[in-house]
């Protein structure tokens, strides 16, 4: 700390190249936080699933429908708490544009199941006992300025319908932008190929203990129908998305690691520069009895008060811009765009890394030399 005032005056000698190594860690350190940022996004589906929920949807994949009438047999399975229908329909808000996720669900069951969904009493009540009735997430409503009581119609390009539907309710929790509706009205208005049919059943088990029995006592039920069933946990269930994802994944991963090592050559750059530049000026304070510990750590905070300032710019930055502009708005299948604490102390030990490694060599070769050798230097 005694020497504080002479890493500062060192750093300030060049002020042109202080500032444009900052602006580089900022910009790195931004663009670092933002992709990580994506990274825990697309793993957020499997963090947030409940441990007491499953999914049972048709054997062969996705794109294929289940009988409605199953819901009654999975309901006698032990264990079983409730089991909803969740179908997708696919609708879009008068343009193409305005899409967002929406199922139809059975309204009366709906909240014991999914138990992150929170709304009013009254708004429940309303949901519940009107057939056209509907929730929205409060996203939504930012988005599109939906109302209680205000009728939207859904245009779907899988059943070839537009259904008109009466906000009941907005609710918060889960993804937000998602709108519920009663899977029995809509029912009644699907092409005959499409009724009595469901995307996924969502089942609620008594306990996490009971999951795995459920999921084999499911499948066992109909390994022998027409619409074998795959049942498994909701984790396990979002899981598989993101297994889809995995080459973006790695390419995300790859392009942080580029710009952390492009980060490593800006700042050792600078930090040679630094150190080159000042090597007679090494020799000085060695005559005047400084050690070779006492010099090389002088180099160091110089490189680690550089790359600190730019970290907290940079990681200040990101944490306002994020937190003012609710970015999950406009990026779809995105809850929330906020950096975790977690991502932001990845960020700044990235930071440190940088400026140790990057002044390491320089000020121990530097630091390193004899008086005469120094002096001489005409670096």
């Amino acid at each position: 700390m005694k020497f504080s005032k002479l890493i500062l005056k060192n750093i300030l000698r060049n002020k042109r190249r202080t500032l444009l190594t900052i602006s580089s860690l900022v910009v790195s350190l931004f663009l670092i936080i933002t992709l990580a940022t994506i990274l825990t996004e697309l793993t957020r589906g499997s963090e947030a699933s409940s441990p007491v929920r499953l999914v049972t949807r048709h054997a062969v994949s996705l794109g294929f429908t289940l009988p409605v009438a199953q819901q009654q047999r999975i309901a006698t399975v032990p264990g079983v708490k409730a089991v909803i229908p969740f179908s997708w329909f696919g609708g879009i808000y008068k343009d193409e544009k305005n899409f967002f996720a929406n199922f139809a669900v059975d309204a009366s069951k709906f909240r014991e199941v999914m138990t992150e969904i929170k709304m009013s009493e009254p708004e429940w009540q309303a949901f519940i006992n009107d057939r056209q009735g509907a929730i929205v997430g409060q996203k939504l409503v930012k988005l599109y300025g939906f109302t209680p009581g205000q009728r939207i119609t859904l245009r779907s390009p899988i059943y070839d319908r537009s259904v008109e539907f009466i906000v009941r309710g907005v609710c918060t929790g889960g993804d937000e932008k998602t709108l519920f509706f009663h899977h029995e009205y809509v029912n009644e208005l699907v092409p005959a190929w499409a009724k009595d049919q469901v995307s996924t059943f969502s089942i609620l088990a008594n306990s996490a203990d009971d999951v795995p029995r459920i999921a084999q006592a499911v499948d066992s039920l109909f390994i022998n129908t027409d619409a074998p069933t795959k049942t498994e946990s909701e984790r396990d269930f979002a899981i598989s998305f993101e297994t889809m994802m995995g080459g973006v994944k790695q390419f995300m991963y790859g392009i942080m690691a580029a710009i952390t090592f492009s980060l490593l050559l800006v700042m050792g750059n600078t930090m040679a520069m630094t150190v080159r530049e000042r090597t007679r000026e090494v020799g000085m304070l060695k005559a005047l009895g400084f050690q070779r510990g006492t010099i090389a750590r002088l180099f160091v905070g110089e490189a680690l008060l550089v790359t600190t300032v730019g970290a907290l710019i940079g990681i200040g930055l990101a944490m306002l811009l994020y937190k003012s502009f609710d970015l999950s708005l406009v990026i779809p299948n995105f809850q929330s765009f906020v950096p975790t604490a977690g991502t932001l102390v990845a960020a700044f030990a990235v930071s440190i890394f940088v400026g140790l490694a990057s002044v390491t060599y320089s000020a121990y070769r530097v630091s390193g030399m004899t008086i005469a050798e120094a002096l001489r230097s005409t670096e």
